[in-house]
């Protein structure tokens, strides 16, 4: 399934969705700014703008497990996961371990809207719209690993998400709706969806179906022409 997350005004939902692009199911969250996803052993990983935490969504549920709750900083508009930290940025880089324990911090002079971990690098999309991969072998000194820098396929992508051979990222359009993009390491787009909502910030994939009833609850508010963005 695909997890897609999003905010309007001072709202955030999370949206389940199939492959092929159908709404299966979400869920809204008052006073809530949700940013980046990450999945770590199977569980899906938010962050939050508002206040800098993060949670694990239970996504039968909708409830939220905080991991990470550090008001020694502000906000957290990324999260990636390298098997063995968490790691945030909010002007330093800042690597927890799962628990949410924190480990470190580095200096890192980047606002960060989105990161991944893909096997080897850090990367980063930042607030220049653009890509780029860190070192952290010899943490706490960041060096950047490529000088290759990549352009996500829209101008206004947020949220980043590496699944094994690709990247996932969204577009945050205020008032109208945008692409989820799945793109490979040169920006070509592999697969696109059009995003459920505004505002897109970021999406992943989850192994396995979260509600048994969403398929039907899904088609009862299309027949209702209810809009369920």
């Amino acid at each position: 399934m695909i997890v897609f997350t999003c905010h309007q005004t001072f709202n955030s939902r999370i949206y389940v969705m199939d492959t092929d692009g159908q709404v299966l199911d979400w869920e809204q969250y008052d006073n809530y700014r949700f940013n980046d996803l990450e999945v770590v052993d199977g569980e899906v990983h938010v962050s939050e703008a508002f206040a800098p935490r993060t949670y694990i969504v239970d996504l039968q549920t909708w409830e939220l497990d905080l991991v990470i709750d550090d008001w020694s900083l502000f906000y957290f508009y990324d999260l990636a996961w390298d098997g063995q930290y968490l790691y945030v940025t909010e002007w330093d880089m800042n690597r927890y371990l799962p628990d949410g324990t924190k480990d470190s911090s580095a200096d890192f002079d980047y606002d960060v809207l989105g990161s991944c971990w893909d096997g080897q690098s850090l990367w980063t999309l930042n607030d220049d719209g653009l890509m780029r991969s860190w070192d952290l072998g010899d943490w706490p000194d960041i060096q950047q690993a490529s000088p290759t820098v990549l352009s996500p396929p829209g101008d206004s992508c947020r949220g980043l998400w590496y699944d094994g051979e690709c990247f996932w990222s969204a577009e945050a359009l205020d008032g109208q709706t945008g692409m989820i993009y799945r793109f490979d390491e040169g920006g070509t787009v592999v697969e696109e969806w059009e995003a459920p909502a505004f505002t897109g910030w970021a999406a992943c994939l989850y192994d396995g179906y979260p509600s048994p009833v969403s398929r039907s609850t899904w088609g009862a508010i299309k027949a209702s022409g209810e809009d369920a963005r």
